[in-house]
C-alpha cells in the first residue's frame, strides 16, 4: 500500500489577488508540510521496527526525507505549476508533492525517495509527474511510469518541454 503525503490547504479562503512572491512562499510552506508529514508517517513505520538509536534514525530519516522535497519543491517546473494551478483554479486547487511509495527505490546503489506531483483539487488529486530523489537532494530523476526508465532532468527537459504543459492550458 503506497503511502500519500497530501499537501492542501485546511480552511477555505474567499479568493484574492495573489503575487508570485505569494505563490513561491505558498510553495516552500507546502513543501515543509509535506516534509514533515513524510518524515512523521517514516517514524511511524519505523518505530516498531527500530533497533539501536530509534531516535537518531528517525532524525536522519527526517532530514533526509525534508532535503528531497525541498529539492524537488525547489525545481523551477513544480514551482512554475503550482502557480499555474492556483491562479487557472482561483485558489480552489494547489500543487502537492506526494510519496508515492513508503518503499525508497534503488538507484546506483543508493536508497531513493519516490515523490510525485499533484494537482490537488476539491474532488481529486491528479498526478503531473513523477520522480525519484536521492536523500541528501542533489539528484532528481523523473520516473517514465510507461517504461519504467528514468530520465535525468535535462533529458526530460529536452523530451518533454514540460513548462509548455502550462502554456497550452
Amino acid at each position: 500500500m503506497a503511502a500519500i503525503v497530501l499537501l492542501s490547504h485546511a480552511t477555505i479562503m474567499p479568493p484574492r489577488a495573489s503575487s508570485s512572491k505569494t505563490t513561491i512562499i505558498a510553495g516552500i510552506l507546502a513543501g515543509l508540510l509535506a516534509a514533515g508529514l513524510g518524515a512523521f508517517y517514516l517514524h511511524q513505520q519505523s518505530a516498531p521496527h527500530a533497533g539501536n538509536g530509534p531516535a537518531a534514525s528517525s532524525q536522519a530519516a527526517q532530514e533526509q526525507n525534508a532535503r528531497a522535497v525541498d529539492a524537488l519543491m525547489a525545481l523551477p517546473e513544480i514551482k512554475a505549476w503550482s502557480a499555474h494551478i492556483e491562479k487557472a483554479s482561483g485558489g480552489r486547487a494547489h500543487g502537492a508533492v506526494m510519496e508515492t511509495s513508503p518503499e525508497t527505490r534503488l538507484v546506483d546503489g543508493v536508497a531513493c525517495y519516490q515523490l510525485s506531483f499533484f494537482e490537488n483539487t476539491p474532488d481529486a488529486a491528479h498526478r503531473w509527474e513523477s520522480f525519484v530523489v536521492t536523500p541528501d537532494g542533489k539528484r532528481i530523476l523523473v520516473d517514465d511510469i510507461v517504461t519504467g526508465d528514468l530520465l535525468s532532468l535535462e533529458q526530460w527537459r529536452k523530451d518533454n518541454a514540460p513548462m509548455q504543459r502550462i502554456a497550452t492550458q
